[in-house]
């Protein structure tokens, strides 16, 4: 059918149909190392660990990987395949590992050119950061395991999946709005019309950021502040004894107001103008956090934005949903090149139908999108 897989620095999320429904595999990308003893592989393979064997190393992947640093402390063994959005300069062993955790979340293709669409961040700003390395190991990777690959910037991908909608002069615009990334390396900031990207920029901030920041200020681990973040913050209820709450609420409030003032300094840099209010979704793993939605409603409000700004809503599904739009892109893609090959219309050999892509329930489908899919 078709495929798509949302390289995260934090987390890699796949998704694809069966049986005419969506479903997603979400991994944590990371990987914890040890010294390689008989003894400890015999254990993580009765724990039920994913892990591999490298020379005289062991490395733990997944969400195990994080749990073994919690466990031992050894925040020195904890590492990422990613930072800031894409490969990690730093880490000998980025390019095989996160390989291992990409085959094991999307698999071998159906059939032989199946199309996959990966999602990548846009340009950063900043002039030291550069994509084209990962965009093509990512590319080469996964050709190599037999699929059609296309690319997609992946604030675009939350356009698909949520399809905002413009209500002006001339009627209602769907897929017309604003989608924030809020990734773990990145943020992704996209401007569309019409499922066209009109804009885009990103920053070399996320949720990592954010972790070190209070890390270093609160002289605690890292791994202390994600566990913390994820299991007990609720940006709407901080504790003002509770210091690691307290710098992670201040810290979120930076990151936005961030995005927003870079937003506001390069997007007359499009030419593009926009009279009719917009319509933002937030997505990404930072936004999941409870009380992120206000936070970021209260930072607009101080920096504004330089287009006319509607509803600011969550993703109905925040880690998802570049997964998701990533695959309504990907079946659209798989159907075009189906009609190359077979001619509109044509009927398939597997006696699969015909139906449109929809970013959701009752939703339409992107423009000039149906797929075919088995069901």
């Amino acid at each position: 059918m078709a495929k798509a897989i949302d390289i995260g620095t934090s987390f890699i999320v796949g998704a694809e149909l069966k049986n005419g429904k969506e479903v997603f595999t979400i991994e944590r990308d990371a990987f914890f190392s040890m010294p390689k003893e008989d003894f400890a592989e015999e254990m993580l393979h009765d724990a039920g660990a994913k892990y591999l064997l490298k020379g005289d190393q062991i490395y733990v992947v997944g969400e195990d990987a994080l749990r073994y640093c919690m466990i031992t402390g050894k925040q020195e063994n904890y590492r990422r395949p990613m930072k800031k959005g894409v490969l990690n300069p730093g880490e000998e062993e980025a390019v095989p590992l996160l390989e291992r955790l990409v085959e094991g979340i999307i698999g071998k293709p159906a059939f032989p050119g199946e199309v996959i669409a990966a999602t990548i961040p846009a340009p950063p700003l900043e002039t030291d950061m550069d994509i084209t390395f990962h965009k093509i190991v990512i590319e080469r990777f996964l050709k190599k395991l037999g699929y059609d690959v296309r690319i997609l910037n992946e604030a675009l991908a939350i356009i698909y999946a949520e399809n905002p909608v413009v209500d002006d002069s001339m009627g209602k615009a769907p897929f017309s709005g604003i989608g924030i990334s809020f990734g773990a390396g990145m943020t992704n900031l996209v401007v569309a019309w019409r499922a066209k990207k009109l804009f885009e920029i990103s920053i070399a901030r996320g949720g990592d950021w954010i972790d070190e920041s209070v890390s270093r200020v609160r002289n605690v681990p890292v791994g202390k502040v994600t566990h913390e973040k994820e299991k007990r913050l609720d940006l709407t209820k901080v504790n003002p004894r509770d210091s690691i709450a307290v710098g992670l609420e201040i810290y979120h409030e930076e990151l936005v107001k961030f995005a927003l003032r870079q937003f506001q300094a390069h997007f007359k840099a499009s030419q593009s103008v926009v009279e009719s209010p917009m319509e933002v979704v937030l997505a990404g793993g930072t936004a999941l956090v409870p009380g992120f939605l206000e936070l970021f409603n209260r930072c607009l409000s101080e920096v504004g934005a330089p287009v006319p700004v509607g509803k600011v809503r969550l993703a109905k599904d925040p880690l998802r949903a570049v997964a998701k739009g990533s695959l309504v892109a990907a079946l659209s893609m798989e159907k075009k090149k189906l009609a190359t090959k077979e001619g509109p219309g044509a009927p398939r050999a597997d006696g699969t139908k015909r139906v449109a892509v929809s970013a959701g329930n009752g939703e339409p489908a992107l423009p000039e999108v149906d797929v075919e899919v088995k069901g």
